[in-house]
């Protein structure tokens, strides 16, 4: 969804083994919960289809939301980030957004961005997108040297764009099916997927080996999760305006992540819908 970016929603450090633990626990009975607290519209599987296939089908079919049967535990999460985010990320973006120059905002988001490039090159490799694995090596060449650590991006300038990939959208691309929607403390929405496949792009990163945990400090505090100071300042008037203008908030944002979420798996992977779907049905 383009209208309403919430890309670092990708990147949530904080909390996250321990929301995923917690989330484990109700796995086991939430099959059927899933189906029944459907949001209202989204798409009846067929119950003659594998079902297998049912969590994956309502990525294609253009249900409104992931699963949720998490909803009352979500909800109470969110309240909670909402207080922490009045009371304390918000001032704090208040004041890096009025101290720190517009310019040298976007250029940490560029630093962060070069810091991920290694665990984009691996998704990219293990996702057979060998024209992506290219553009992706290159771009970390080019602006860790010419763009001086990747402040700058001239990798750009000679037509190398950049673009996201991580290992949810890998797993996504072999079947793997979304798992319940889960809010997380502080770092925002997720999926049981999706958050399972952070914790392996950490894997990924030269920075997790070389400065142990402060790599993450440093990603939580500037971009992590929905709280972290360079995403809030990059999303903080479409978030603001979502929360206005929705009677559900919750619902809302669940939404938006969803359309956002699956935007961002298959606007470069299109050409694999098909063959992942048919495998997938078989």
């Amino acid at each position: 969804m383009k209208a309403f970016s919430v890309s670092p929603y990708s990147r949530r450090p904080l909390a996250l083994a321990a929301a995923l633990l917690l989330a484990l626990a109700f796995v086991e009975s939430s099959t059927a919960a899933e189906r029944a607290n459907a949001e209202p519209g989204t798409v009846a599987a067929d119950p003659l289809e594998d079902p297998l296939f049912d969590d994956f089908d309502e990525e294609f079919e253009g249900p409104t939301s992931f699963p949720d049967p998490l909803e009352p535990l979500n909800r109470g999460t969110l309240r909670f980030n909402q207080r922490v985010d009045a009371l304390l990320i918000a001032p704090v973006a208040r004041a890096y957004r009025f101290v720190v120059p517009n310019q040298v905002r976007h250029g940490f988001r560029r630093i962060l961005a070069n810091l991920n490039a290694p665990a984009v090159l691996v998704n990219d490799l293990l996702q057979r997108e060998w024209r992506d694995s290219g553009v992706t090596a290159t771009r970390f060449m080019l602006n860790t040297t010419l763009g001086v650590g990747g402040i700058f991006d001239p990798a750009r300038d000679f037509g190398y764009e950049p673009h996201s990939s991580d290992f949810g959208q890998t797993m996504a691309l072999e079947g793997v099916t979304s798992g319940p929607f889960l809010m997380l403390p502080v770092a925002g929405p997720t999926t049981m997927r999706d958050g399972f496949g952070y914790l392996v792009d950490i894997m990924f990163q030269p920075t997790t080996y070389l400065l142990g945990g402060a790599d993450q400090i440093l990603h939580s505090a500037l971009r992590g999760g929905s709280s972290g100071l360079a995403t809030r300042d990059a999303n903080a008037e479409a978030m603001q305006a979502l929360e206005e203008s929705s009677i559900d908030y919750y619902a809302a944002l669940r939404s938006a992540y969803y359309q956002h979420r699956t935007a961002e798996i298959w606007e470069r992977r299109g050409h694999r819908r098909e063959v992942v779907e048919t495998a997938t049905s078989e």
